[in-house]
């Protein structure tokens, strides 16, 4: 009888191992911008009834010789960004943003210091320390973990994307540029030969 029991348990476990609702596949591809293009993050955003289960992460952001680094941090909904001040003097630094996306104020920090921040929409924050005026930082916040950050146009990939419809974006670090956005479906098979274009808006 124990056996048995222990048969139909693990049976169950390979049937809900390979169900479909827990498949993940990649994409990959190319992205095709003009010469003026350079960061960008190419992302998933997903359509209809799509689930990305995904617990919180914390992005550290260093805080040293009157810079952030690095000035650039991509997170998804949910992450949490901690921004320590490593200054080998004794300088304090001033966490703030006037972003609509989320607009905050951390307060000084002292050297040694931790300042954090939980970020839950989605969009562009641009953040300042009001004590160092040449001190800026961005923070990218997507819906989900299925990016990849480029430094320059290229091809990218992306692993581990659940089954569905998805539409492919980025996000171009260029004020006159915009990408055209591509839906795609995804299912059992791996989606190559991508061709994701950026455009003058």
């Amino acid at each position: 009888m124990k056996k048995r029991c222990l048969y139909f348990l693990l049976a169950g476990l390979a049937y809900f191992s390979m169900s479909p609702s827990l498949a993940a596949q990649s994409i990959a591809g190319h992205i095709d911008a003009p010469q003026q293009v350079k960061q960008v993050v190419v992302y998933l955003q997903a359509e209809g009834a799509v689930k990305s289960v995904q617990s919180q992460q914390v992005h550290k952001v260093s805080q040293k010789e009157t810079a952030f680094h690095a000035p650039l941090t991509v997170i998804s909904a949910g992450d949490k960004v901690q921004w320590s001040n490593d200054e080998s003097k004794e300088i304090d630094h001033n966490i703030f943003s006037l972003s609509p996306v989320a607009s905050f104020d951390l307060g000084l920090g002292e050297k040694g210091s931790i300042l954090e921040q939980t970020f839950k929409n989605t969009g562009i924050v641009n953040y300042y320390c009001s004590v160092h005026k040449t001190m800026e930082g961005r923070i990218i916040i997507l819906p989900n973990r299925h990016f990849q950050t480029l430094d320059r146009p290229g091809d990218f990939l992306i692993d581990n994307v659940p089954e569905g419809n998805w539409i492919l974006n980025a996000v171009v670090l260029h004020l006159r540029y915009k990408a055209e956005a591509l839906k795609l479906s995804i299912g059992k098979a791996p989606v190559t030969n991508l061709t994701l274009k950026i455009i003058k808006k």
